[in-house]
């Protein structure tokens, strides 16, 4: 081995302020996925009794709404697996400490597009 391929790169070390930020909006992110994934599921249950009572109700809505909480609970298990560094089926990189802000924003992300479609089904059982 090479004297340079043993020398560790210098980088940049996050101060311990920086570090709470990151974990703290990390962690706002999560507990507001959660919240919203167990609101949706709370909507989709209604949607489906109601569907049962009704088989003309809007089952395209109903599709939409399954499929995002799968989606999200992908993307949750994505996460939680890539900062675990456990390997899934694929081969997998772990998490590098920097990483945590992207899928909080991720998360997010996802939360501004549950909150719309939540909205958009809100609006609807209210007229």
């Amino acid at each position: 081995m090479n004297q340079e391929e043993s020398m560790i790169p210098a980088g940049y070390e996050a101060s311990p302020a920086e570090i709470q930020s990151v974990i703290i909006e990390w962690v706002r992110a999560t507990e507001a996925f959660h919240r919203r994934y167990a609101k949706i599921t709370e909507v989709i249950n209604t949607l489906q009794a109601t569907a049962r009572r009704q088989p003309a109700a809007d089952k395209a809505r109903l599709r939409r709404l399954v499929t995002l909480r799968q989606h999200m609970s992908d993307v949750l298990m994505t996460l939680l697996m890539d900062m675990t560094g456990q390997k899934s089926g694929r081969s997998a990189q772990p998490s590098k400490p920097g990483q945590l802000r992207s899928h909080a924003c991720l998360l997010d992300e996802l939360n501004r597009e549950i909150d719309a479609e939540l909205t958009s089904v809100t609006t609807v059982a209210q007229a």
